[in-house]
């Protein structure tokens, strides 16, 4: 797995960083997701990763763009799978990360959207994994996600998860087709004993990736 890699100002090796893993939309703006949130992050001390999943969106991935993988790599995500692909190319790059950057071992993880089919497919199945989750006006359709064989993982119920709405964004809209999947989600969630779900509105913003709310959001968390 590729991905886009951003250490905070000051960063110096022999000591732990909260690590951030940011996943795009379905638009799959790698670059341009990577670097909001860099720009976002100011003097906050995040490593920023921004992995080129292939979850986050409709099939078609490998006409993309903005895609850099050889048809090898394309023909192992065919065949293993595309949820396999991006789960073990995570963990792989934490691995990397926690090596290299002195990256913490446990992740926050947020994006925009589509971005939700990637995030529930790992919050789902490995909250293990995760310290915190932000959620922008996220879809969920069960992707990834055998509702009758979820994880039971202790660390579920007091994981953080946090949706976030931009009061502006009319595709987020109570009765609107993505509000009705984050709610989905969110009861599948407390169904399934992850018991610190919420939801927050953002006055004056619209469909974008609040970078800086999550990013703040996540930096509340560290005091916790």
């Amino acid at each position: 797995m590729q991905y886009y890699l951003s250490l905070p100002e000051g960063w110096v090796a022999g000591k732990k960083w909260p690590v951030v893993v940011v996943i795009d939309s379905a638009e799959r703006e790698f670059l341009q997701a990577a670097t909001a949130f860099a720009k976002a992050r100011e003097q906050r001390p995040f490593i920023l990763v921004t992995p080129l999943v292939v979850t986050n969106g409709g099939a078609g991935a490998r006409s993309v763009p903005t895609y850099h993988y050889s048809d090898q790599v394309w023909d192992r995500i065919q065949s293993a799978g595309p949820f396999v692909f991006d789960m073990d190319g995570i963990t792989a790059i934490m691995h990397d990360v926690v090596k290299q950057y002195g990256g913490e071992d446990k992740y926050f993880i947020t994006g925009l959207e589509a971005a939700g089919h990637t995030i529930f497919g790992i919050l789902f199945n490995h909250p293990e994994a995760v310290r915190g989750v932000a959620i922008v006006c996220p879809n969920y359709a069960g992707r990834w996600v055998d509702e009758a064989h979820m994880s039971s993982a202790p660390e579920r119920s007091a994981l953080p998860i946090r949706n976030f709405i931009g009061a502006k964004d009319s595709l987020c809209a109570p009765g609107n087709p993505i509000y009705t999947q984050m709610q989905k989600a969110m009861s599948v969630a407390e169904a399934h004993g992850y018991k610190n779900v919420s939801l927050t509105r953002v006055e004056g913003k619209g469909h974008e990736r609040l970078a800086e709310e999550v990013l703040a959001y996540f930096a509340s968390l560290m005091t916790q």
